[in-house]
């Protein structure tokens, strides 16, 4: 029996690609390599028997080698599909995305009609998944004036999606200075005009340094919360509706489902 050999990769895209650039370049056998990325919280699944694991150190290079040949021999689609699935929370992507490209390379662009296969269809599932979710922040996104005026707003996305709603926020807030947190892994979209976004590990943020709100900011919210409560219709509630067209997940980040002001 061969021993598997397992890359064990960091949770990332450029982490994902330098794993597969290694084990296609291995000469062990596609058959008889997987790939593991670390989990949210930087551990790995359970330990397998019969197997040799194998540390991965992001390598850019690496990486950019593998994006360049997804584009070039499979297509720019098939490029940004991959991408978005390793953004996603979903465990195993890293072996998946590898399972793909190996049909991808033999087949070219061809391969995304081909969604009756299981691989295939997986990827384009969770690829709908996490456009999903950036989509739907693009508008439950909720900034608040500092008092030095700066915009900060927090969110906790199931999928990493920071990274793909920050150009949208860049673009209509080019003269505002904002941060965009990602509660659930301790980053952050910095944006300062004339400057390009970029993301940034904070493991130190705390939120309660970002309730120093102007006194506009003050009225603005309450009025914000004074005209959702007013405006609803009483006999057309449906909860169930609203739940999916708002999910319970992103309202702990939404001023108006803050708790209700006096009235």
């Amino acid at each position: 029996m061969d021993e598997k050999k397992i890359f064990l990769c960091d949770n990332s895209i450029d982490g994902i690609f330098t794993a597969i650039y290694l084990a296609w370049s291995s000469g062990f056998g596609h058959a008889n390599v997987k790939l593991e990325e670390k989990c949210e919280k930087g551990s790995f699944a359970n330990l397998e028997l019969f197997s040799e694991y194998i540390k991965v150190n992001t390598d850019l290079t690496l990486s950019v080698k593998v994006s360049r040949s997804i584009q070039s021999k499979i297509s720019e689609e098939a490029f940004q599909m991959v991408c978005r699935v390793a953004l996603s929370d979903y465990i195993g992507k890293a072996d998946l995305i590898y399972r793909f490209l190996i049909k991808g390379f033999h087949i070219g662009g061809g391969i995304l009609e081909h969604l009756s296969d299981e691989v295939v269809n997986k990827i384009f599932k969770i690829n709908k998944n996490v456009g999903f979710e950036a989509h739907h922040l693009l508008g439950f996104v909720r900034f608040s004036e500092q008092e030095n005026g700066l915009l900060f707003s927090s969110i906790e996305p199931k999928n990493n999606v920071l990274s793909l709603i920050a150009p949208h926020f860049a673009d209509r807030l080019p003269k505002e200075r904002f941060i965009i947190y990602d509660k659930k892994r301790n980053m952050a979209a910095l944006h300062i005009p004339g400057k390009q976004w970029i993301l940034a590990e904070v493991p130190d943020l705390k939120i309660g340094d970002f309730r120093a709100f102007t006194d506009q900011e003050d009225e603005y919210r309450d009025l914000w919360k004074i005209f959702f409560k007013h405006i609803v219709i009483k006999e057309r509630i449906n909860p169930k509706l609203q739940r999916n067209n708002l999910p319970l997940r992103f309202r702990g980040d939404m001023t108006e489902f803050e708790p209700d002001i006096e009235e």
